[in-house]
């Protein structure tokens, strides 16, 4: 793989901004840039995404743009936030990561206890 390829993580209307942060997440642990890209419908859940991960200091902001093109008689447009992680990145992922593996065991122990 090139130094200089983006990862793109494409965002759809119906996506969760939550699961769009834990797949940024985990794209930025390979890659020092990537690209969330969505169409118009799903710029707010991109937009969401990218600023809750900027709020806890995981990336920063690179560039943010938008692309219209015809297509099929159809304007397409396109909405791009690229993103570089922070020098912090790192141990907030490893930090993050051990509280969920803990809070998963947690919530398996709970079920596997019976009731009373």
């Amino acid at each position: 793989m090139s130094s200089t390829e983006i990862k793109e993580l494409r965002v759809s209307a119906n996506e969760d901004s939550k699961r769009i942060m834990y797949l940024a997440k985990e794209f930025l642990v390979n890659h020092e840039v990537i690209e969330i890209v969505s169409g118009t419908q799903g710029a707010p859940v991109a937009a969401r995404a990218a600023e809750s991960l900027i709020r806890l200091k995981y990336i920063t902001y690179e560039n943010i743009y938008t692309n219209t093109s015809i297509a099929d008689g159809r304007r397409r447009t396109k909405f791009v936030v690229r993103v570089r992680k922070t020098p912090d990145f790192q141990k907030l992922y490893e930090e993050n990561e051990a509280n969920r593996k803990k809070a998963i065991e947690e919530r398996e122990r709970s079920q596997q206890t019976p009731s009373k």
